[in-house]
């Protein structure tokens, strides 16, 4: 079971934390400020992104995240020049460490599994709509390592369906041990958590 550390890295200062506690995986949300990879989430006024809201760049998470087993990207933009400086990031540094990127945009999987083979792409579902799209779409299932979904849709037929394909099946969130009890059975191979004691058990 690998224990995600929810947004943890979009701070360095939780990053360590995280790191502290046994994560697994490290996870910083990524967007683009005034041309820039960062982390951090994309506010209504684009000056509190810009000035408060934004985070570390991605070259200092990636040096700051290099003790963990894996660091994960979750992208909060889906847009050409996003992706080609994501591209033009991780392309040199494929096969140096194990880097998960997820998303929700089905296009920007295609893409990025043309460009970052060594990559392993999550799609991200929170919706049933999510994995009614990725039953019916075979092009998709070839092009992911795996899914990131909320672990309210999880249950063992799912679990069983994406296994049946060599896809990872992480969850989230997940911040009470009923309930990661409950996901174990299900055969889910990690959750995402901002409970510093669930990295310790899953570390």
């Amino acid at each position: 079971m690998l224990g995600v550390a929810h947004n943890a890295a979009n701070r360095l200062d939780t990053l360590q934390v995280a790191l502290d506690h046994g994560a697994d995986v490290v996870e910083a949300d990524l967007i683009s400020v005034w041309g820039e990879l960062v982390a951090g989430r994309d506010q209504p006024m684009s000056w509190l992104t810009n000035r408060i809201f934004r985070g570390p760049t991605l070259a200092q998470v990636w040096d700051a995240a290099e003790p963990a087993d894996v660091l994960k990207l979750d992208l909060k933009r889906d847009d050409a020049a996003f992706l080609d400086d994501l591209v033009t990031f991780l392309a040199p540094r494929q096969g140096s460490r194990e880097v998960m990127v997820a998303t929700r945009d089905r296009d920007a999987i295609v893409r990025l599994h043309r460009d970052l083979p060594e990559i392993t792409l999550l799609l991200s579902i929170g919706f049933p709509e999510g994995v009614q799209q990725l039953r019916s779409d075979a092009e998709l299932q070839t092009a992911i390592g795996g899914v990131t979904i909320f672990q309210g849709l999880v249950d063992t037929t799912l679990v069983g369906w994406l296994h049946q394909r060599d896809l990872l099946v992480l969850a989230w969130p997940v911040n009470d041990a009923q309930r990661l009890n409950n996901l174990v059975r299900l055969g889910v191979d990690g959750v995402t958590t901002a409970n510093l004691a669930i990295l310790e058990v899953l570390a």
